[in-house]
């Protein structure tokens, strides 16, 4: 048995489930098992373990990870979404602790998961997702001791000195870089300048992307809520974005903002957002062990669309080619 599965083994004996089986469905941010009980009813048990070298240690502090409980528990109190809603163990936490692993045990969500967003039907499901939570973010008080990381502009500078660091070391194209130092820089400015308000800033998901996400009926349901944190709710969207293609991107701001307001400006800012998603997250894709393999050719498909078209001042939201393409 590998170290992992005892430590699930162990964690599972914490709650007031009957296990009938274990499933490895596998490891990212965090590692992840399958539990069925008796009943057949499924859960998601999370080891706090990352796939990535270079994951901040904030991301497995204790109150960290409880945090991120309490915002589910509330959201499956606010909200009808159906979401992975977090089971407290026998001693009424939310957090178990194996031999300083920390485990976290939640319902697991059923649906269709989709590499790519191809029709207008679910670009309207993810929107009216979306749009739920950042309503329940915007009007949800922060409880004392909540403790999340931010998504400002350290964060794009962080992830700008790794990409340096590496197109120093010629393992990334020096000019594509540049260009990506370029609109990082302006994109700092750009969300430096911005007033935050409980309208525009809260709890935001941070990743919803297609493999966070599953379609059932005519709903989209978000799940793993691990990446989660304070943040400007258009970098929620301008994040997603980076999977829709550009023709259906009005049809989820229509669906959105039946729930949540855009701002003035919001595509000139979403596309600002775009970039900065894509910034933000490579401070985890840098650290991936394959990441040499596919990153230097994900960066220059970057480089020659939507990063170029944002240093040359040309709108790129609504049109062109996506990068996957």
């Amino acid at each position: 048995m590998n170290k992992n599965l005892s430590i699930a083994k162990e964690a599972l004996n914490n709650y007031s489930i009957s296990c009938k089986s274990i499933d490895f469905i596998g490891q990212s941010a965090n590692t992840i098992y399958k539990i069925t009980d008796l009943e057949s009813n499924c859960y998601s048990l999370r080891l706090h373990i990352s796939k990535s070298e270079t994951l901040e240690s904030v991301w497995t502090e204790q109150e960290v990870i409880r945090s991120e409980m309490v915002w589910l528990h509330s959201l499956t109190l606010d909200t009808d979404l159906t979401l992975p809603s977090p089971i407290k163990n026998i001693h009424g936490e939310f957090i178990t602790d194996v031999n300083s692993t920390q485990c976290t045990l939640v319902k697991w969500v059923e649906g269709e998961q989709k590499p790519f967003i191809t029709t207008l039907d679910d670009a309207e499901y993810i929107g009216e997702m979306i749009g739920k939570l950042h309503k329940q973010s915007s009007n949800w008080k922060i409880p004392s001791l909540f403790e999340r990381p931010t998504f400002d502009g350290s964060r794009i500078l962080q992830s700008l000195g790794k990409l340096k660091e590496q197109a120093n070391a010629g393992l990334l194209n020096a000019d594509d870089t540049e260009l990506l130092q370029n609109a990082g820089q302006r994109v700092i400015k750009m969300m430096n300048s911005i007033e935050i308000t409980s309208s525009n800033w809260g709890m935001i998901h941070a990743d919803l992307i297609p493999s966070n996400f599953v379609f059932h009926g005519k709903e989209a349901r978000p799940i793993d809520f691990g990446a989660c944190g304070f943040g400007f709710y258009l970098f929620d969207l301008g994040w997603t974005f980076s999977y829709i293609h550009p023709s259906f991107r009005d049809q989820l701001l229509k669906s959105y903002s039946q729930y949540h307001s855009l701002p003035d400006h919001y595509i000139e800012l979403l596309e600002g957002f775009f970039i900065a998603g894509q910034l933000e997250t490579m401070n985890f894709w840098l650290g991936l062990p394959d990441s040499q393999e596919w990153l230097p050719g994900h960066i220059g498909k970057l480089a020659s669309r939507e990063f170029n078209s944002y240093v040359n001042n040309e709108s790129f939201l609504f049109n062109g080619i996506p990068y996957w393409e």
